[in-house]
Order: C-alpha cells, then sequence, then structure tokens
C-alpha cells in the first residue's frame, strides 16, 4: 500500500506541473489571439500548440519578408513543447540530428506593458527573434557543425509591447543530444510575475543545495570525529559524499542556482557536471546502504555498481557529449534496475524483521522508496515530461531526514548496548573481585601451613636433613613466601576497590619505622653489593599515619629500589614541607623511562612486559602503595630518567601529638620471596647412567631444580644454566648434548633469541629444542616452531607428559646420530674399485724389475687399506699421526702410480699432541691430487700444512693444478647431497657441528687451490 501510495504521486506530480498556468489561448497554424488574455487574471501564459516548422532551415525575419518563390517553405506545423524526432512532417522522417526553424504571430496583444519571456529547455542550441530583432541566444545554431555551439539553460528577457501583432521566431539546432526541438513550453507573462517566479524557483534550489551541503559538512564533521577517537564509522563519511553530490547535482539541474554563482562556466561543463553528479549519487548510495545496514548489498555488489557507473564516470569526463549519452538509457535502466532491486531487498527485511527492529526497518524502506521517487523525477526531467524538479528536491530533503533517522537510531541502539555492556562488566568486575578475595583468604591458610611446616623441617624438627634436600626445601619456602606476598597484594587490592580498608592512625616516629624496615631488607639483598642508607635526622616530626601500613609502603618502595638496583645505594630520606613530611625512597638502579613514570602506578602494569624482561612481580606494588598513600592524605610522585635510579617521593600529614613507643617488629612483616640459589656457580652439572646431557635453561631457579629433579629420575645426565648466552657457550663447548630445554622469557636473551642461534649451528634433527613458557599462547607456539623448535611445554607442565617430550626428542637424537654413524662408516668404506685397479697393476710392474719396491707398495697398500676399515662411531677421534699414516700410505701409492708428475710437500709442526675427526685429511688431499693436478698432463705440487696457533691447530692443503670454479665451489658446499656424493660435504658438516667452524675455500681457475680448517686446543 505504502509502495502504491508513493507511485502515484508520478503522475500528481506530472498533472501538477502542467496545470500550473491555466488557459484557453493555444497556437493554431502558427497563431496565437490574445484577445481573451486577461492580465489581471492570467500573468503568465503557456506558448503551447501548433507552431510553423521549418526543416534544415535556419530563417531570419528579413527571410519572411520576402515574396514568391524565395519566400520560405513551410514544412509543417509542430506542437509545442515537444520533440522533432521521430516526427513525420510532409513525408519527411526527422532525425534527432538537424536544424530548423521555429514561428509563432501572437495577435492582440495587450498594450503598454512590459512583458518577460522565459525559455527553458531548447535543445541544443537556440537563437530567438523577437518582432524583427535578435532577443535572445544560447550557444550557436547553425547547419555547419564546426560552427555549431551548444547552449542550453533557462533564461529569460523583457521587452515592451505597444499591442497588435507580435513575431517570435526560433532557430533551434542540435547535433549532439539523443532529443531535439522544444520539449518544455515558452513562457511569457508580466515582468514582475515572471521575474518574481525565477527568484522564487531559483531561491528554492539554491536552499536545497545549502541544506544538503550543511548536512554534509556536519556528517563529514562526525566521521574526523570518530576517526581521531579510533572509532571509523563509514557510514558517516557515505551520508556526508553523497549529501554533497546530492546538493551538487541539484545546483546543476532545473534553473541551475550554481551559475548566478559562477555564471563563466561554459554549458559543456555545466552538462557534463550535472551527468557527472547525478550518476555519481548511486555509487554513493550504493557505498552508503553496504554501510549503513549489513545484508542489503554484499560487498561483491557494492564494488560491481561502483565499477559500471565509475566508468561510465569517466566517459563523461573524457568523451564528447554526442558519444556518452548513446549509453545513458542502458545505464539509466540499470540504475532503475538496482534501485527496484534495493526497494525490493527492503521490503524483505521490514516483512521478516523483528519487533525491535521493526522501525529501523520501515525508515529504511521509506527512505529507498523515496530515492526511487527520486530518480523517477530525474528522468521525467530528462524526457522533458517536467519542467522543474521541486518535486524531487522535497524527495531529497526527506530521504536526508530518513538516513538521519536511521543513523540516530544505530547510534542510541549502539550507546544502550555499551551502556547494558559496561553495566554487565561492572557486574563481572565485582565477581572478579568477590572471587579473587575469597580465593585469597582460603589460599592464605594453607601457604602458611606449607612455609611453617617446611621451615620447620628445614631446622630439623624431625631430624638432620642433607645439603641436597635444604637446598630443595628451600626453594619450597622461597615458592611459598613469593605466593603469600601475591595473595596479600591481591587482598590489598580487593580492600581498596571495595573501600574497606581502615586506618589506625596515631603519632609515628618515622626514622625508627625506616630503620625497621632497612634491617630486614639487609639480609635478603641476594648477595648484591647495595647500601641501605637511612638518613631521616632525628629532628624530623611525627606523622600522623597508620603503623602497619607505612611499615607496607616502605617495604613496597625500598623493595622496589633493592629489586632494580644491582649494585650502589638504597636511601631512605624525609624533609619538613609546610604542614607535611616528604619522604623520600631514592636508588641507583636502571631507573624509568619518563612515559613509564604514571603508567607504573596503575594496577597489573610492569615497567619491562618483554619476553627477556629480569624482574618478576604483579605490578600491583606501586599501585597499592599510592592507594596507601592518598587515604593518609598525601600524594606520591617519582622522578626518574633511564640508567640514572629513581627517586619516589610522597607526603604523610604531621603529628600534632607526641610518637608512641615502637618495638621495631613491625605488625605489617611481608615475606620477601628470596631466590635462592644453588651454592655452586653456573653451569649445574650432574652425571646420569644414560648417555644423552639435556641441557635445561631457565632464570627462575625454582622451575630449573623441578626440571633437574624429573630428569634426575629418569637417570639423565644433566647441564644447567640460567641465561642464554651461558646455554650458547655450553652448546660451543659440548656440541654432543642430546636435548634443549628452553624457557623463552629469559633476562639478557629470550628464548627465541638463543634457539635462532642455535639454528644457525645446527639443525633440527642434529640438536632438538624443547621450549618452555608460562604464557602457553598459540602466538608462542607459532613463533617458537617458526625458529625451529622441535616441540613446545606450556609451565606449569604435566611431569609424565614432560618425561615422555624429553624422550621422544632424545630419541630423534640417537636415531639420526645413528644415521649420521652410518653416513661416515660408508664414507671410510669407499675405496675406489679402480684405485685398487691401479695399485694393484703399479705393483705388477714392478715386481720384476724392482722387487723391493713392489714389496714396499704392498705395505702401504695394506696399511692404507687397514686404516679405511678401521672405522669407529661419528664422534670418535684419533691422533694426527693415525691420521697423518693414512695419508701417507695413499700418498705412497698415488706417487708409484704418477710418478715425477705427483710431488707431495709436508709443513707439519713437531709434538703436536691433539685428537682429530678421523678421516679428514685424506679425502681433502685426494680431491687435490684427482682433481687438481692429475686433470693436467704435467702434474703439479701438493702441500700438506698443519701449524700449531694460539688456541688453535690449523690444516691446510693446497694445490697448483686447475682450481674450481665459483659455480662448482657452491655446488660442493650446498645442501643437495645427491648431485655431489658425501666426501668434501660430509667433512664441512662434522667441523661445523663439532667445532662450529667448516671448511674455508679459495680458489682460482688455472692457479690451483687452498683447502683449511682450525681445531680448537
Amino acid at each position: 500500500m505504502l509502495i502504491l501510495t508513493a507511485f502515484l504521486l508520478i503522475p500528481l506530480s506530472i498533472a501538477g506541473d502542467h496545470n500550473q498556468l491555466t488557459q484557453n489561448t493555444k497556437a493554431v497554424k502558427g497563431i496565437i489571439n490574445l484577445e481573451e488574455w486577461d492580465l489581471k487574471i492570467d500573468k503568465v501564459i503557456q506558448l503551447n500548440g501548433e507552431w510553423e516548422f521549418y526543416w534544415d532551415q535556419l530563417l531570419t525575419p528579413e527571410d519572411f519578408k520576402k515574396e514568391g518563390k524565395e519566400k520560405p517553405e513551410l514544412t509543417g506545423y509542430m506542437k509545442v513543447p515537444s520533440q522533432w524526432n521521430g516526427k513525420v512532417l510532409n513525408g519527411i522522417s526527422l532525425p534527432a540530428y538537424g536544424c530548423a526553424t521555429y514561428r509563432l504571430v501572437l495577435k492582440n496583444m495587450p498594450s503598454n506593458q512590459v512583458y518577460g519571456l522565459k525559455k527553458n529547455i531548447i535543445r541544443f542550441s537556440s537563437r530567438i527573434f523577437l518582432n524583427g530583432s535578435k532577443f535572445m541566444e544560447d550557444g550557436n545554431p547553425s547547419k555547419d557543425d564546426g560552427e555549431y555551439r551548444s547552449g542550453n539553460l533557462p533564461k529569460i528577457a523583457f521587452f515592451d509591447s505597444n499591442g497588435g501583432e507580435m513575431e517570435i521566431l526560433i532557430q533551434v539546432a542540435n547535433y549532439e543530444y539523443i532529443n531535439s526541438g522544444i520539449p518544455v513550453s515558452i513562457v511569457i507573462g508580466e515582468q514582475s510575475t515572471i521575474l518574481a517566479t525565477q527568484q522564487k524557483n531559483s531561491l528554492l534550489e539554491f536552499c536545497v543545495f545549502v541544506i544538503l551541503g550543511t548536512i554534509a559538512l556536519i556528517y563529514f564533521i562526525f566521521f574526523m570525529t570518530a576517526v581521531l577517537s579510533q572509532r571509523k564509522d563509514y557510514s558517516l563519511l557515505a551520508f556526508a559524499v553523497l549529501c554533497l553530490i546530492l546538493a551538487v547535482s541539484n545546483a546543476f539541474t532545473s534553473e541551475r542556482p550554481i551559475l548566478d554563482i559562477l555564471p563563466r562556466i561554459p554549458f559543456v561543463v555545466v552538462f557534463k557536471l550535472r551527468d557527472f553528479f547525478i550518476f555519481a549519487c548511486f555509487i554513493a548510495l550504493a557505498c552508503l546502504m553496504y554501510q549503513l545496514k549489513k545484508g542489503i548489498l554484499s560487498l561483491r555488489t557494492t564494488k560491481l555498481i561502483s565499477f559500471v557507473f565509475g566508468v561510465y564516470l569517466l566517459a563523461i569526463i573524457f568523451l564528447p557529449i554526442h558519444t556518452y549519452i548513446r549509453a545513458q538509457i542502458f545505464i539509466v535502466l540499470l540504475d532503475e534496475i538496482f534501485l527496484i532491486g534495493l526497494l525490493a531487498r527492503t521490503a524483505v527485511l521490514f516483512v521478516k524483521s523483528r519487533r525491535k527492529d521493526t522501525i529501523e526497518h520501515l525508515i529504511l524502506f521509506i527512505a529507498v522508496l523515496i530515492i526511487n521517487l527520486y530518480s523517477v523525477e530525474l528522468i521525467l526531467l530528462g524526457a522533458a515530461l517536467k519542467t522543474n524538479i521541486w518535486y524531487g528536491q522535497i524527495y531529497i530533503i526527506c530521504f536526508a531526514i530518513m538516513v538521519i533517522f536511521l543513523l540516530f537510531l544505530r547510534y542510541f541502539d549502539a550507546y544502550s548496548t555499551i551502556k547494558s555492556m559496561s553495566n554487565r562488566l561492572l557486574q563481572l568486575d565485582r565477581l572478579k573481585d568477590d572471587f579473587l578475595a575469597n580465593t585469597s583468604h582460603e589460599l592464605k591458610s594453607p601457604l602458611n601451613a606449607i612455609i611453617s611446616i617446611t621451615d620447620s623441617i628445614i631446622k630439623g624438627v624431625e631430624g638432620p636433613v642433607n645439603h641436597l634436600q635444604a637446598q630443595n626445601l628451600s626453594i619450597v619456602v622461597g615458592s611459598g613466601r613469593r605466593l603469600s606476598n601475591l595473595v596479600n597484594d591481591l587482598l590489598d587490592y580487593s580492600k581498596m576497590k571495595n573501600g574497606d580498608i581502615e586506618l589506625y592512625k596515631s603519632s609515628i616516629d618515622v626514622k625508627i619505622i625506616v630503620e625497621s624496615v632497612i634491617k630486614v631488607y639487609r639480609f635478603i639483598t641476594g648477595g648484591k653489593e647495595i647500601a641501605l642508607i637511612n638518613n631521616v635526622q632525628a629532628d624530623i616530626p611525627a606523622v600522623y599515619a597508620d603503623r602497619d601500613r607505612l611499615t607496607q609502603i616502605l617495604y613496597n618502595l625500598i623493595g622496589n629500589g633493592v629489586k632494580f638496583t644491582e649494585r650502589g645505594h638504597v636511601e631512605v630520606s624525609a624533609a619538613l614541607y609546610q604542614d607535611k613530611v616528604k619522604i623520600c625512597v631514592s636508588d641507583t638502579g636502571i631507573g624509568i623511562a619518563e612515559n613509564m613514570q604514571e603508567v607504573i602506578f596503575k594496577s597489573f602494569e610492569q615497567v619491562d612486559t618483554s619476553e627477556t624482561r629480569r624482574y618478576e612481580g604483579t605490578g600491583l606494588g606501586l599501585s597499592i602503595t599510592r592507594r596507601l598513600v592518598e587515604l593518609h592524605g598525601g600524594e606520591i610522585s617519582v622522578k626518574s630518567s633511564l640508567g640514572e635510579g629513581a627517586a619516589f617521593t610522597f607526603t604523610l600529614p604531621v603529628s600534632h601529638g607526641s610518637p608512641a613507643a615502637v618495638d621495631e617488629t613491625t605488625h605489617y612483616e611481608p615475606q620477601p620471596g628470596k631466590t635462592y640459589e644453588p651454592d655452586s656457580a653456573y653451569p649445574i652439572r650432574i652425571r646420569g647412567d644414560l648417555p644423552e646431557n639435556i641441557l635445561v635453561v631457565d632464570d627462575d631457579y625454582a622451575n630449573l631444580q623441578s626440571i633437574i629433579n624429573l630428569l634426575k629420575m629418569e637417570k639423565y645426565s644433566i647441564t644447567a644454566v640460567n641465561s642464554g648466552q651461558k646455554a650458547l657457550d655450553e652448546i660451543a663447548g659440548c656440541p654432543d648434548t642430546a636435548l634443549v630445554i628452553l624457557d623463552i622469557m629469559m633476562p639478557d636473551m629470550s628464548g627465541y633469541e638463543v634457539l635462532i642461534k642455535i639454528r644457525e649451528r645446527f639443525s633440527l634433527f642434529e640438536l632438538p629444542v624443547l621450549m618452555l613458557t608460562a604464557k602457553n599462547r598459540i602466538a608462542d607456539i607459532v613463533m617458537s616452531l617458526e625458529n625451529g623448535a622441535n616441540d613446545f611445554a606450556g609451565k606449569p607442565f604435566e611431569a609424565e607428559e614432560l618425561k615422555m617430550r624429553v624422550k621422544t626428542l632424545t630419541k630423534l637424537k640417537t636415531s639420526v646420530k645413528s644415521a649420521k654413524d652410518a653416513e661416515i662408516a660408508f664414507l671410510r668404506s669407499q675405496i675406489k674399485p679402480h684405485f685398487l685397479y691401479n695399485a694393484l697393476n703399479s705393483i705388477a710392474a714392478l715386481c720384476i724389475d724392482e722387487p723391493q719396491k713392489a714389496e714396499d707398495l704392498i705395505i702401504q697398500l695394506s696399511a692404507y687399506i687397514r686404516n679405511s676399515f678401521d672405522f669407529k662411531k661419528l664422534d670418535s677421534l684419533v691422533t694426527i699421526e693415525k691420521e697423518l699414516e693414512l695419508l701417507k700410505a695413499y700418498l705412497n701409492i698415488e706417487k708409484a702410480r704418477f710418478g715425477a708428475r705427483l710431488n707431495v710437500e709436508y709443513d707439519i709442526d713437531e709434538y703436536l699432541n691433539i685428537l682429530i675427526p678421523p678421516l679428514i685429511l685424506q679425502p681433502l688431499v685426494e680431491n687435490a691430487v684427482r682433481h687438481g693436478l692429475m686433470s693436467n698432463l704435467q702434474g703439479g705440487t701438493v702441500k700438506i700444512t698443519i701449524k700449531k696457533l694460539t688456541g688453535s691447530v690449523s690444516f691446510i692443503v693446497e694445490d697448483n693444478g686447475s682450481g674450481i670454479s665459483r659455480a662448482k665451489l657452491e655446488e660442493i658446499l650446498g645442501s643437495n647431497v645427491e648431485t655431489k656424493g658425501v666426501g668434501i660435504w660430509n667433512i664441512n658438516q662434522r667441523l661445523k657441528l663439532l667445532y662450529g667452524k667448516g671448511i674455508q675455500f679459495e680458489s682460482r681457475e688455472g692457479a690451483g687451490t687452498r683447502v683449511s680448517f682450525h681445531i680448537p686446543v
């Protein structure tokens, strides 16, 4: 019903437009008799009816003064308003492009009157003559397409009339638009009435322009405000752009009020701007509907509409009018399909909407219906079925109002949702606080029991305990006290939020309280070189405060200074400031960045939240301290710079009474969570029954000890360190480590950094790594595996689970090691059949002529074969003498074969009593002989150099043979073993695995090759 009612407005709009002027005068065969025109009743009349029409002729008043054959030939009579294209006159079918002259004679014009004549639309250029004189011109009508210039703007002009007859002659030409002629009535009437009507129409359209422009500006400001508030809402931007486009398109339509401001704009530009903004509306509308309500338009549909209309907008910009206008009917059809589909979609949403969404969907449906009506108005105006767009302007304003209502509804709904969520969050926050308080209370009793009983066992209540037992029990006590401190902080935090903390104030001597706190901390500085200084003067007046809470404040601030200071001092001083005492706790620690100095006073906030943070804590201490100071009526602040320490200053009111006697055992007795370190320095080494050595890396000794105890029960050998750098040093010194258990969060280097360093030297199979973290997040798992971890376990871990993961990874290392042992065994057995054949041939040749030399050669071959087959495991080592024995046996055999072509030089230091990996020199020398020297007919020299250097022994094999190209060198040392065998690559890999550095090659084609490596001693 709503749709039917709305579309009934279309014929009413057309009828209303044509019935604005009621008159009985009509042109008949080019003549209008105005004898019955009463200016008092009809101040304006339309010159409608039959006009004389002269096709393909641009006639002037002089042409109609001619007689006989020279007199213009009448083609027929053309109705005005109408378009001539498609009409048939005098047997001629009139096309859209061409020129013609319209002529009308007005008889019995009322005399002594100033009249106005208004031309609305004459397509697509015109020139008007009135009583023989040129009266008005728009563009330049011409039969020559080159001289033709388009022009089609609403214009008015005025003239005097003394009565009698008046001739109106209109030249019209069109070579661009799809329709031609005079499609809208020409109006004549009293000057004041014509002028008033023109001004009223222009003012109305200008007002619509201003209203829409203002709405666009307001909503653009709303959008920018939302952006600055980090809450982007693109529906605001889409609506602002749509209102701006509608405002501009309206300003270039009908009376075109924008031309009153910019009168010099050429008509072609005006026409293109009008078309551009009209069709740009539909892109903005599609974007608005997509952003305004999910489900109306999909992103794909929005992109498709934007693309199609965007292409047409480019055509409007770059193509002439007569070219792009031909496609306009298809674009208009597409536009109507889009709008009707949008209307149907919103209607379905309205019908299916839930009760709470009914109003919103109804307003949305009405808005889309209105924009449909506005589109129809534009089509009617373009088809000359309407002369103005008053109804369209009303539709635009109504559409804007509907969308404003929709946006307000969205924001009210969002506000309601936020309010509901806020209430829910407050309720959950209260439940969380209650849970923390209840849980903390429940934890205190068992924690105190654990600490007390464990402490009594350490002190020998049930008999003496050995050193290792005492150390493990001390870790339990330390961990319990850390948890107890956390529970106390949570209880205080909960009480403060609920306002349950009561202060029992009295007169307190500041110096005595400070001294009592410092005495406690002197015993628990963790071996740090820190001086604790009480610089509070004796004449400082007493403060009016709660003794326990003041002690708690000092414990937190002094403890904070001790925690963040490695060496130096923590000093407490005080001074009188007006009616308050200002107490300062300063240290020479790491300092606090300026941007963090306010953050640290917030709950659960810490200066360092990175993976490498060194200092533990919940981030509640300073938050509680600030609140306690404020409850006393004081203030707390901090001054600090990075690397220069920090100074916390707080104020307390001066007491006007004498301080009460205070014993040095304060009521507030926090249990500092001291970290119990092992007696021996890191690394901690434990020898087990199993050969696999596991490296455990964790900066928390309690965690470290728990893993050590677990692995000790499984009989593993264990090395434990507390930092990433120490872990890398251990791996460098002991490359046969079977597994690394690595914590992610450590002080000097994060676990990720250590893992990356490990993977630079060892593959996943050569050294497995098991990562541990307390956060247990998906991101940690992904990052660990991406950087080369074999497995991952969260803390706290299940003992059985960790044992199985360790067992699996150590088996992996053992399997890979076995494969490597098989590889080296294979390498050692690589005695080439052709080498044996050549050696035996050489021996056979010497048996007749030089039997003694043949016997020596047999002995050398026997030694070579025996040493080659005498292999052990990959990790076995041999003396330099044994390796040289194999090398010399090989070279003697080769010298017997090649004679003078092979020269061998040795430069070896004496007394080199070191062990080296087996079969590491002979393959390099064999490679130099076979591929370097013997590839040349003249042969060459191979030189073996072994020199002792500072901290290492240098091995060099060099020849003056054919050399190796860079591409071949990269292939030899690359990772694709299948393409090059196992000799050089295997040696390089073994050296890297054992010592961290492989072979260095220096070679130049035609100049020889130098191969070197170093073995540390």
